[in-house]
């Protein structure tokens, strides 16, 4: 079986050609366009998962829900070529690049599908074909 972050695209004949997704030379959608210092929001399970890891949380405040809600997200960092991206990242987004903590990631990254509308948008974000 192959690596289920690799995919090509299949298009209709006649509307362009075929795109190969492969994650591990793209990492678009591990990089950060929030203002803030925390990116991928956690879970007390995701939390749990990566125990083990020296993770950069990041706690905010929400102040305008009732009572107030504090957030827990995975802190940023800037890749090599200056991009904010997820302090996990591993090389520079938009090009060779790893998760540091693939088997044990958040639950918001498990749920990014390779290939999809989210997807192709954050590589649009970088120029990448989509």
């Amino acid at each position: 079986m192959g690596d289920s972050r690799i995919v090509q695209d299949s298009q209709p004949a006649g509307c362009g050609p075929w795109v190969e997704y492969d994650c591990l030379t793209c990492g678009a959608c591990c990089a950060s366009q929030s203002p803030g210092r925390g990116y991928v929001f956690l879970t007390d399970a995701d939390i749990g998962r990566l125990a083990a890891v020296a993770l950069p949380i990041v706690t905010s405040v929400v102040q305008d829900s009732d009572p107030p809600e504090t957030m827990r997200s995975l802190g940023t960092k800037l890749d090599p070529n200056g991009t904010k991206v997820c302090a996990l990242l591993d090389g520079c987004s938009g090009g060779r690049n790893a998760c540091s903590v693939y088997d044990r990631r958040p639950g918001a990254c498990r749920g990014f599908e390779v290939g999809s509308f989210f997807c192709r948008q954050a590589r649009q974000r970088f120029g990448l074909p989509v």
